[in-house]
């Protein structure tokens, strides 16, 4: 008994220490997974091909199957799009049903509350993922009265407060509206998850500059506590970039983003399983290789990062010859 009752105590203290320390990553306790990321990211465009139009049944199936593919992969978390258009794949008060997702019509049954006890029973985490102004193609989609930042963290808490989710993702996409008054965002967004003892974190476009010139404050949120828990940059480049293919690029911006993590904030690499096997003239490693996405998580792990998360899941559920072998490679 009484060493049941130091271990607890034990238990407890290391769970204090981690939040206070700003490591809201693990903020569940859970280090293990934190520090071991494995994830594959469930895009509005896969949701179309593998899961739109179904009905409670059919969907809920084609879900499990999808993240029973996941976890025999070697996989632990899924990152699943439940709003990308300022609209939402669950029944909200603030924003409308998914155009994309779900025609714009109310499927009769919660998607999101079915997503999270699939995940969980087959033994994966699952995230939810925001593009939180609804910002695509150079325009707010939708409603651009719902773009807020108040309406974004009103429904951060709206799904926080309803479902069981393990944490809130959000993508590379913001609108020209300044970095400060994103950051404004983003803060808020990092306290009401950490109110619910939840992680948060942003998977940023890989190309640096690009960040910066778009309003997403990289510098800012990986030299500062208090914005993010992790950040999951998207490196979609082999070390064989370039005509010639010598260019280093995968390396080279991997190191960059590491360079900007001042605050020791978790840092998973973004990697494009998508594009294994794909001719590409400025990136032909794509299919000189079919071990890319094993250097690069490997080299990542070299540098300090904790992970990866893969795009896309269509290309986990069905790979091509070249992505199979990635896949096999990672294990």
């Amino acid at each position: 008994m009484k060493k049941t009752v130091k271990k607890l105590v034990a238990f407890m203290l290391v769970c204090v220490l981690l939040f206070t320390t700003g490591n809201f990553g693990v903020s569940t306790c859970n280090a293990q997974a934190a520090n071991n990321m494995r994830g594959v990211w469930l895009s509005f465009i896969d949701q179309q091909q593998f899961l739109r139009g179904k009905g409670q049944a059919d969907y809920d199936a084609a879900f499990r199957a999808i993240c029973q593919t996941a976890a025999s992969k070697g996989l632990n978390t899924i990152f699943v799009h439940v709003r990308s258009h300022n609209d939402a794949i669950y029944p909200s008060s603030i924003y409308p049903w998914s155009s994309q997702m779900l025609l714009g019509v109310d499927p009769g049954f919660d998607p999101l509350a079915d997503m999270v006890k699939i995940a969980h029973e087959s033994g994966l985490q699952i995230h939810a993922w925001i593009n939180p102004y609804g910002y695509r193609n150079k325009m707010i989609c939708g409603n651009p009265a719902l773009a807020t930042n108040d309406n974004i963290v009103a429904g951060v808490n709206e799904i926080l407060d309803r479902y069981a989710v393990d944490g809130i993702h959000f993508d590379d996409y913001f609108p020209p509206i300044g970095a400060s008054n994103i950051n404004s965002m983003v803060s808020r967004v990092h306290q009401t998850c950490a109110a619910h003892g939840k992680v948060f974190g942003i998977a940023p476009q890989g190309n640096i500059q690009n960040c910066l010139a778009s309003g997403a404050d990289v510098v800012t949120w990986l030299s500062t506590p208090g914005y993010v828990d992790y950040i999951a940059p998207q490196i979609y480049w082999t070390d064989n970039y370039g005509a010639a293919g010598n260019n280093t690029m995968s390396s080279t911006r991997l190191a960059a983003w590491k360079s900007l993590d001042k605050a020791g904030i978790p840092m998973y690499v973004g990697m494009a399983l998508y594009r294994s096997g794909s001719p590409s003239s400025s990136d032909p490693g794509w299919v000189w290789n079919t071990n890319n996405l094993a250097k690069q998580s490997a080299y990542a792990q070299s540098l300090g990062y904790t992970g990866y998360i893969l795009y896309n899941t269509a290309s986990l559920m069905a790979p091509n010859a070249y992505q199979a072998q990635e896949l096999a490679s990672l294990r």
